[in-house]
C-alpha cells in the first residue's frame, strides 16, 4: 500500500492561510475567505517566500491571481507541486475560461461594517433605555400621563440620533478612504452585470456591487482592510450626508438630554410637571 503525503496548510503573513478542501482551495484572511475551485487554477507558482495561485483566463486578457506572502518554503513548493499534479484531471477546467466568475468570496463575521452597525444600534439602545428610565420617573412623581404623552416624541428623538449618527458614519468613513485610502478601478464581469472586481496589494481579487453602469467603477479601499471599500461619490452628496448628519445629532442629542434632565427634575419636584400640563 502506497503512502502519499497530505497537502500542508500554508501560513502567510498577517494570518492569511491557503489549503486544499476537496476540489477546492480555501484561501482565509482575518475578516473574509475565499474559496478557489480548482477548476479556475491556471497554475500555483512559488517565488522564495510568496505563492501565487494564477486563475484561468482568456488569451489576451488580464490574468488575476491570488498571493500570500510570508509563506515556509518548504510548505509552499510542496502545496504547489501537489496542487499542479492534480490539476491536469480536474473536471471542467479550461484553462481559456475565466477563472474569476468561479471564486467566491464572503466576509466574516464582526466585519468593519458590522461593528459600525453594532455601535449604532448600542447607541440607539442607550439612548431608548435614558428615555425608558426618565419616563419611569415622571410615572414614580404621580404623572403616567405626562409620561405616555411624552412618549411619541422620544421616539423620535432616538431615531433622528439613530439616523444622524449612523449618516455620520458613512461620511467619514468614505472620507477617510478617499482621503487616506487607495483608489482605483473596479472591472465588471461581463457575465454578472453589477459585480465588479479589483486586486489588492496582496494579489487577492474582491468583488463589489453597484448599479452604477460601465465597464469600470472607481474605488477606495483601505490599505490595511482592503475589503473596507467605498464607491466615491459626487461631492454634492457627501456634503448632503454631513449635513443631514449634523442636522439630526444636532436636533436629537439637546432633546435627549433636556428630556432626561426634565425627567429628573420632575422627580424630584413633582409639582413642576403639574404646571408643564
Amino acid at each position: 500500500m502506497s503512502i502519499t503525503p497530505s497537502t500542508p496548510v500554508v501560513q502567510g503573513s498577517k494570518k492569511a492561510s491557503l489549503q486544499l478542501q476537496g476540489d477546492a482551495l480555501l484561501l482565509s484572511r482575518p475578516h473574509e475567505e475565499a474559496r478557489i475551485p480548482l477548476a479556475a487554477v491556471e497554475r500555483i507558482r512559488t517565488e522564495k517566500r510568496t505563492l501565487t495561485v494564477e486563475l484561468t483566463a482568456p488569451a489576451g486578457t488580464t490574468r488575476y491571481v491570488h498571493r500570500i506572502s510570508g509563506v515556509s518554503e518548504a510548505a509552499a513548493a510542496m502545496f504547489a507541486e501537489t496542487v499542479n499534479g492534480t490539476l491536469p484531471g480536474t473536471p471542467g477546467r479550461d484553462t481559456a475560461a475565466d477563472g474569476t466568475a468561479l471564486v467566491e468570496t464572503r466576509e466574516l463575521p464582526l466585519s468593519r461594517r458590522a461593528r459600525k452597525l453594532r455601535r449604532i444600534k448600542w447607541l440607539s439602545a442607550g439612548a431608548f433605555g435614558l428615555l425608558v428610565l426618565s419616563y419611569g420617573l415622571v410615572a414614580a412623581a404621580g404623572e403616567p400621563v405626562a409620561a405616555l404623552v411624552l412618549i411619541p416624541g422620544g421616539l423620535v428623538l432616538v431615531g433622528a440620533l439613530a439616523l444622524g449618527a449612523n449618516a455620520l458614519a458613512n461620511w467619514y468613513r468614505e472620507w477617510r478612504l478617499i482621503r487616506h485610502g487607495i483608489t482605483t478601478f473596479a472591472a465588471e464581469v461581463p457575465e454578472r452585470p453589477g459585480m465588479y472586481l479589483y486586486t489588492d496589494p496582496a494579489g487577492l481579487i474582491r468583488n463589489v456591487f453597484t448599479l452604477a453602469g460601465g465597464m469600470a467603477v472607481k474605488v477606495s479601499y483601505d490599505p490595511n482592510d482592503p475589503g473596507n471599500v467605498v464607491l466615491p461619490r459626487i461631492a454634492l452628496f457627501r456634503r448632503g450626508e454631513l449635513a443631514l448628519g449634523l442636522f439630526l445629532t444636532v436636533l436629537a442629542l439637546p432633546g435627549l438630554v433636556g428630556t432626561v434632565a426634565w425627567a429628573v427634575m420632575g422627580f424630584l419636584h413633582p409639582e413642576s410637571i403639574a404646571d408643564s400640563f
